[in-house]
């Protein structure tokens, strides 16, 4: 009940832009941005991470803590339906009862947003998509060790995605962008953490941030004006 109620406070975040200012102009379909969002995530499967089995020193650790995510991102407007992002971050969460402890991944995730439509005048859409992520479990600047296999916490997996984002202009070529992702890690080295974390893992991110266009062929040259042929 308490994931749920996380995930629907960050749904209207996602949102809240929609509310807010103009949708994206039809002036940067086939524009690229560079932009950069910050926010916060949420392992939600994550029970083995906070068991510690044979751990003396933390035997039971807490829910998983909020802690801070970032990523810098590479959008490109196709057209007026359709973007294709890039992003790569990190992230982590730390766990209650259980010091230092960390569990963190850091994604590389390629995916394509879907408008859905206009919520007074902002661009709302859909995202999927997929990725590769690195995640590892640290206590004090070192690696966990497996119990079983004694191998390190500490590898790269496939994953999906599947999000929602709400975007306006502040200015001629700058938007603002929410957030609201969740990703899903296939375990694919189950094998080599017999004891804890071979599972599938998944978590949730909430993000804000800014993105700057620029024309391919015209390099970093503001668009015409958001105003220009604004989508109806």
């Amino acid at each position: 009940m308490k994931s749920f109620r996380l995930l629907a406070a960050g749904l209207l975040v996602a949102l809240f832009p929609a509310w807010c200012h103009a949708g994206i102009s039809p002036a940067l379909n086939g524009h690229g941005g560079f932009g950069i969002s910050l926010g916060v995530m949420r392992w939600l499967a994550d029970a083995d991470a906070r068991e510690f089995p044979g751990d003396e020193e933390f035997p039971e650790g807490g829910s998983a803590q909020l802690r801070p995510i970032g990523k810098a991102m590479f959008r490109y407007r196709i057209d007026s339906q359709w973007v294709l992002s890039i992003e790569i971050g990190y992230g982590f969460n730390g766990y209650k009862n259980s010091g230092d402890t960390v569990l963190f991944t850091i994604p590389t995730t390629f995916s394509l947003e879907r408008r859905i439509g206009e919520i007074r005048g902002a661009t709302t859409a859909v995202s999927f998509g997929a990725g590769a992520y690195v995640w590892g479990l640290r206590r004090s600047g070192q690696y966990l060790r497996d119990p079983v296999t004694y191998k390190a916490l500490h590898t790269v997996d496939p994953g999906i995605l599947l999000g929602l984002t709400s975007e306006f202009h502040v200015g001629r070529a700058v938007t603002f962008m929410a957030a609201l992702t969740g990703n899903y890690i296939f375990s694919v080295h189950g094998s080599d953490f017999e004891g804890y974390l071979g599972g599938n893992k998944a978590y949730a991110d909430l993000r804000i941030g800014l993105n700057y266009y620029f024309s391919p062929y015209e390099g970093f040259a503001s668009p015409g004006s958001s105003e220009e042929g604004q989508t109806q």
